[in-house]
């Protein structure tokens, strides 16, 4: 059986500074020096896969350029079998509609009976990449998944779901797309030293998107802001500490305790 986890590296947009995204409001955003990162969501799939049965055929695949290799050959290092990035030139952030038709035209040509992907991404947060994919295939689509397990034998994937009122648990006929939320229930675990240095940078294979024949649109970004989240404040004066508490009770705590 083979399953596939989609992902994608986001890049920490916490280090970039002020002047950045003061750029990027018409020059885009500018995040090849920030660190890759790998989403909670998507190492929370990983961590799944590697835990079902033997004899799963595991695919970890990104869509982008270089950033991704490095997850890449640490999804190898963990037991994948095949790790593949489609490099693709142009922004991807916030074209969940292209990301899937990508991946959908990699299905038509690598057959899988699950596809595994994050619920939301740190950038576009849109979620929505997963129904576009499964509309596509004309696969059920399954979100906020936070566990599952393959039943090899009968074609089937029995998932655990929340809800708008709690919990449930659902036996599904493959194939199928599961949308992983994690809130940390699941921890990737870390290669080895050997495993490491088993896999070569050549394990991962790199395929130009054209390939695939699929047409897709790269979205043009007009404009990005970083809304600032600044709460305000006042600094309390006083000769020493008993006086600064005897102001602070006076003039705010006092108030905010009457009924």
């Amino acid at each position: 059986m083979n399953i596939l986890l989609a992902f994608k590296a986001e890049p920490d947009l916490a280090m970039l500074a002020e002047k950045d995204w003061l750029a990027a409001k018409h020059q885009g955003l500018d995040t090849s020096i920030t660190r890759p990162c790998l989403g909670e969501d998507e190492q929370a799939a990983a961590e799944m896969m590697l835990r079902q049965p033997e004899g799963m055929n595991l695919t970890g695949l990104s869509i982008g350029n270089e950033r991704a290799d490095s997850f890449l050959r640490q999804f190898k290092a963990l037991g994948f079998q095949r790790a593949v990035r489609l490099k693709r030139e142009g922004e991807m952030t916030f074209a969940p509609a292209s990301v899937a038709a990508l991946l959908a035209a990699w299905q038509q040509q690598n057959p899988q009976s699950l596809v595994l992907l994050g619920s939301r991404s740190a950038e576009g947060n849109s979620g929505q990449t997963g129904f576009y994919l499964a509309e596509q295939l004309g696969w059920p689509c399954f979100s906020q998944v936070y566990d599952f397990s393959v039943n090899q034998t009968l074609q089937q994937v029995e998932l655990k779901q929340r809800y708008a009122t709690g919990k449930r648990r659902l036996t599904v006929r493959l194939p199928a797309v599961l949308m992983i939320e994690s809130r940390g229930e699941y921890c990737l675990r870390t290669p080895g030293l050997r495993q490491k240095l088993a896999v070569k940078a050549s394990d991962v294979e790199v395929l130009p998107a054209e390939t695939l024949g699929a047409e897709v649109a790269t979205p043009a970004l007009v404009e990005l802001d970083n809304p600032q989240r600044q709460r305000g404040g006042l600094i309390i004066q006083g000769n020493d500490a008993g006086e600064k508490a005897r102001s602070l009770y006076r003039d705010w705590l006092r108030k905010r305790m009457q009924p």
